[in-house]
């Protein structure tokens, strides 16, 4: 590692990935626990499958699931490799980008999403911040990479 500038950008942007992914992994078993819970207050009644619900938790145990192996693997590669970094930046921003468009147009099985709250805005923070030291990170193993060519 050559500067503690970029040590504590990694463990930062680590930090941030392991975050978002527990988060996301959190909001996934609270989809779960609140899709059993209507079910045993409906048992007995016709039931309406609602796809969409189902697609949605596995989307968000999809995405926790992989914010923290990216994040081990930036903590491993450390500065040698752009590709965890890269990837933390294009899934974030997808990710960001899907959720504003869900508050936007309405998505095929789950609809326009209406509502907004301290976990959306919490998990896009997160990722705003993995996009911001992902960023700082990359550039400083560009110049890293040109200072030892120059060398």
């Amino acid at each position: 590692m050559k500067s503690k500038a970029m040590k504590s950008s990694i463990i930062s942007m680590v930090f941030l990935m392991l975050a978002t992914g527990v988060l996301y992994l959190f909001v996934s078993t609270q989809e779960i626990a609140d899709a059993s819970q209507e079910f045993k207050e409906n048992a007995g009644k016709p039931q309406e499958f609602k796809s969409g619900a189902f697609i949605e938790t596995a989307f968000f145990a999809a995405v926790g699931a992989a914010y923290i192996p990216i994040g081990l693997w930036a903590t491993i590669t450390k500065h040698t490799s752009k590709v965890p970094y890269i990837l933390a930046i294009g899934g974030s921003l997808a990710l960001i980008c899907l959720y504003v468009l869900s508050r936007n147009v309405d998505i095929p099985l789950v609809g326009q999403q209406d509502d907004v709250g301290f976990i959306d805005i919490l998990s896009k923070v997160l990722q705003g911040g993995i996009i911001v030291v992902s960023v700082y990170i990359i550039v400083s193993i560009r110049k890293e990479k040109k200072a030892s060519l120059l060398v």
